[in-house]
């Protein structure tokens, strides 16, 4: 039964009068009557009687009348709810690395500009099958990653290169050769699992490296490194204003890192307005060619 049929017949039972119901609720008087009538039928019951001129509620219409206080409190209370989901939007991103934060600054700078009712909640983790396992089941709406996702159920396109810098406290390599090598001094790694720990192990030999500690997250391992627990490998825009202030050193003859960045969402997921246009930011603020607009253009 429509939701209708009990609202017209909840507004008959409190005015006691047909033709001032249809005028409320912009509907004929004929169809109102129809409202009723069919809720009649529905149930095999009279809920009005009709004496001379005057309508009368029956027993049958008073238990109606109760039950229906609830029930349409509960119907209006679930659309106003609905109704802010539909007004303030919310994306989730899910970022499988560290300097994801610095990247998206801009870019949710200017998605707020025009989408100021939109909300977007970022979570950094910083393990890919994690980051990859909330895609998949929606707990995620876009991903920031560093690897190749190998699904043909993901869009990815890259955004931009990463650079990861080997450095150390100024006060560790004071009086020292900075040219010496890097796997001379104490490293502080990342924990085994984390993305950066995969990538720099696949360019380096991680057993010849002497770790006094190990953490999960970068700025942990930043803040280690300024108190001069050892060296490490950090992403470029994390370490940026300590070599320029000289309260961090670049190691001089540690190998180069530079890692894609990538965003990715599922091809099948269907993409709103809001998403389509923070998508949009992303490939106009992104650092390297990709076909993200293009593919947005055909994309529902």
């Amino acid at each position: 039964m429509d939701i209708q049929v009990f609202q017209t017949f909840s507004l008959v039972a409190q005015l006691n009068n047909i033709t001032q119901a249809a005028e409320k609720l912009n509907f004929t008087q004929p169809a109102v009557t129809a409202q009723i009538q069919a809720l009649e039928e529905e149930y095999g019951v009279l809920l009005f009687e009709r004496i001379g001129k005057k309508l009368y509620i029956t027993d049958a219409g008073r238990a109606l009348l109760e039950q229906l206080g609830t029930f349409l409190s509960q119907y209006d209370e679930i659309a106003r709810t609905m109704r802010v989901f539909a007004t303030n939007k919310t994306i989730r991103i899910g970022a499988a690395t560290a300097a994801a934060s610095y990247l998206l600054s801009p870019i949710l700078l200017d998605f707020q500009k025009t989408e100021n009712n939109t909300a977007v909640v970022v979570d950094i983790c910083t393990n890919l099958p994690i980051t990859l396992r909330g895609l998949l089941d929606d707990t995620f709406d876009i991903v920031i990653v560093h690897s190749e996702i190998h699904d043909s159920r993901i869009a990815q396109f890259a955004i931009a290169k990463e650079k990861l810098v080997w450095v150390a406290a100024a006060s560790l390599v004071r009086g020292k050769n900075k040219h010496r090598h890097a796997k001379d001094y104490p490293f502080i790694s990342f924990h085994p699992g984390c993305v950066y720990r995969n990538k720099i192990e696949e360019a380096i030999d991680y057993g010849r490296l002497h770790t006094v500690v190990e953490y999960s997250d970068a700025e942990a391992i930043k803040q280690a490194v300024l108190d001069g627990m050892g060296t490490s490998i950090l992403p470029y825009v994390l370490v940026k204003r300590c070599l320029d202030d000289a309260t961090l050193v670049e190691i001089s003859d540690a190998p180069a890192f530079a890692f894609d960045m990538s965003v990715a969402f599922h091809r099948h997921k269907k993409i709103n307005p809001a998403m389509r246009a923070l998508l949009s930011m992303f490939a106009k603020h992104a650092k390297v060619e990709n076909q993200l607009l293009e593919y947005l253009a055909t994309a529902k």
